[in-house]
């Protein structure tokens, strides 16, 4: 390669990354500004615990007001449900019965259309006879309603499944009254089978009825009303609520998240985190802070529901719930954040075009320069011009698609890129190793920049679209440098790779290969958000979450780059194959911690900062331990001569 084309390309990387860096500016500016914090708990639980302990409502709303909560979860009611005592139903209340037709004319002889064979909600309360009734019928479902002496009687006929799957409104007055005490209203909409754009009008009517609504959520697999204006001018109004781990799965989720987005440009999307019901039990309140402090502060996470356990103690519940909000809420302020009803809506500054193009340019020059290491300059030119061409239209075809397809391609290239040019078969001195470490990570981090450059997006950072390249992020990198490896070595000789399809695998080798094969799918399956860790691992985790305040990647500073410090110290061997495979994994790792964009930039800075430190320390000291073992067998192999 010529020395004006190289500095060609190493300018226009430059620029590239200062385009990248630029996008990360402004992000993290973002990211330190988003102060406010709103503390949400159930309506449900404020019903019980006005039930159970002979409180009024609005005793009860109060006191949570002085611990600081600012929201009212609630769901929409149904008319029952499998848990018999379920306050979100009107049989939980006690506001219905239900009876077998043959059961009800036992009770109600002179009730005249009754069908024995047919199941009866059965209420005293006329306001909620004819909220069920109306519920139903707009969302068509049609059933046959009776009344004499002041009782009615609804037939449910061969609809039993929407006792529990429908939703039948709210308690407006109880919300209104939250309202008026100061809290927020965020609503969880049920979904039905028979939508359409009357059905949709009167849930959208229901909910204006409601004083103090901010954040709408659903309920069910399936979000209603996607295409209607109607609901997407309910949620341009107030905001869309995703849960964390659960909205994502929703479908139509996204669409109405775009749709309401003002073209992409303004999101009303608030992220929610709270804990499963089955999971609240193993959790003590501590576990429970140590949980929802790292939302809050490692997930970008500003609203936080908290739930009350349902043990046969309320008074301990109460305890465990009012203890958990307290903590919570003296945290978040001591770190500066503050208590509020209404969270802002969480949006990036948009990318411009040219930004957005430069972005993407800095992973085809390091293609180029990987395949000149290759001796294939001329393709390198060839492909990395159709890559720039390919990159910009698709940039105008669909931002996204580009987008994720770039950060990919350059989480790929540059620790690839940075292997490759980093092992050398020569040893090197302590402190020509601590260089060549530090080259390698300053390398991989051009993917870092890349990654943050391309999908520095609101629509990345609130989830609604992801990353999708991760696992292939974690792997291919590792084969290409294996690869590049054996053949910068051995180039075109067939015979070479002939003898190694042909060479007999000893028993040893197939063992070495199952393990290694075992370490890479841990890997892999590790990586991203689907992973589970052991108990001891987590023990770990936390405590140098405790140390350090934010956790450094254990792959990295404890496998990884202790290996590489090593593999740099001693110089590559095609021996040494199986530890650059281990090594390769820590810029990997390095540069694929900042694919999660919900994450703030400090803090993935602050984990990688740790883990290479960590990383040169047990490097230097697993260095030092081989050194001395080589010591003492060189003394034994002497002794026993």
């Amino acid at each position: 390669m010529k020395k004006q084309v190289k500095i060609l390309i190493y300018t226009v990387m430059v620029i590239s990354l200062i385009a990248c860096s630029f996008v990360g500016v402004r992000r993290i500016q973002t990211e330190e500004s988003y102060k406010g914090v709103e503390v949400a708990i159930r309506y449900s639980d404020v019903l019980r615990i006005a039930t159970e302990t002979d409180r009024s409502l609005e005793e009860v709303l109060l006191r949570f007001k002085e611990l600081g909560v600012t929201t009212l979860f609630v769901r929409e009611n149904t008319v029952a449900s499998p848990v018999e005592a379920d306050l979100y139903t009107y049989r939980g209340l006690g506001k219905i019965s239900l009876l077998e037709g043959y059961i009800l004319k036992f009770y109600y002889p002179d009730v005249e259309g009754v069908k024995p064979e047919s199941r009866y909600i059965v209420t005293e309360d006329k306001v909620v006879a004819e909220n069920i009734y109306e519920s139903y019928a707009t969302k068509g479902i049609e059933l046959e309603y009776l009344e004499q002496d002041g009782v009615y009687f609804i037939s449910i006929g061969e609809f039993a499944n929407e006792l529990t799957n429908t939703g039948v409104g709210f308690d407006v007055d109880s919300l209104n009254l939250a309202a008026s005490l100061g809290y927020t209203i965020s609503p969880q909409l049920k979904s039905w089978t028979n939508i359409t754009p009357e059905s949709l009008d009167y849930v959208v009517q229901e909910i204006e009825r409601i004083n103090g609504v901010d954040t709408i959520y659903f309920a069910d697999t399936d979000v209603p009303g996607v295409d209607n204006e109607e609901m997407q001018k309910l949620i341009q109004d107030h905001q869309l609520g995703f849960i964390e781990f659960t909205s994502n799965k929703q479908k139509g989720f996204d669409t109405l998240a775009k749709k309401t987005s003002e073209e992409g440009k303004h999101y009303k999307v608030i992220r929610l985190h709270t804990i499963g019901d089955t999971q609240l039990s193993t959790f003590t309140v501590p576990q429970l802070m140590e949980r929802y402090e790292l939302a809050l502060r490692e997930r970008n996470i500003r609203a936080f529901l908290f739930k009350m356990p349902t043990t046969v103690n309320i008074e301990e519940d109460i305890d465990y719930l009012q203890d958990a909000i307290s903590s919570f809420v003296n945290y978040t302020t001591s770190k500066g954040y503050t208590l509020t009803g209404t969270v802002e809506d969480y949006n990036l500054p948009p990318i411009p075009v040219f930004v957005a193009i430069l972005a993407g340019l800095a992973a085809i020059m390091i293609f180029i320069l990987l395949l000149a290491e290759l001796g294939m300059v001329k393709v390198g030119y060839i492909l990395g011009i159709i890559g720039i061409i390919g990159y910009i239209g698709l940039l105008k075809l669909n931002v996204v698609i580009a987008s994720q397809l770039m950060a990919l391609f350059g989480s790929i290239m540059f620790p690839t890129y940075a292997m490759v040019k980093g092992l050398k078969e020569t040893p090197r001195n302590m402190k020509e190793t601590i260089l060549s470490f530090l080259k390698i990570g300053a390398i991989s981090f051009g993917g870092v920049l890349t990654i943050i450059g391309t999908l520095s997006r609101t629509n990345f950072a609130l989830g609604i679209n992801v990353f999708a390249g991760v696992k292939v992020a974690t792997v291919v990198p590792i084969v290409l440098v294996l690869l590049i490896l054996i053949f910068k070595k051995h180039q075109w000789d067939f015979k070479y790779y002939k003898g190694i399809l042909d060479r007999k695998i000893s028993y040893g080798a197939l063992i070495l290969i199952a393990l290694l094969g075992g370490v890479l799918a841990i890997y892999v399956t590790r990586t991203g958000n689907s992973g589970t860790a052991s108990d001891l691992e987590l023990q770990f985790r936390q405590l140098l979450d405790n140390i350090l305040g934010v956790r450094p990647r254990t792959k990295e500073f404890l496998i990884a780059y202790p290996i590489l410090m090593c593999l740099l110290y001693y110089g590559y061997k095609e021996a040494y194959i199986p530890f650059v495979i281990l090594a390769t994994i820590g810029p990997v790792s390095l540069v694929n911690t900042y694919a999660h964009i919900h994450t703030p930039i400090l803090i993935s800075l602050l984990r990688s900062a740790y883990g290479i430190i960590l990383g040169i320390i047990l490097g230097l000291i697993l260095i030092g331990v081989l050194k001395l073992l080589s010591r003492m067998m060189k003394k034994w192999q002497i002794q026993t001569k």
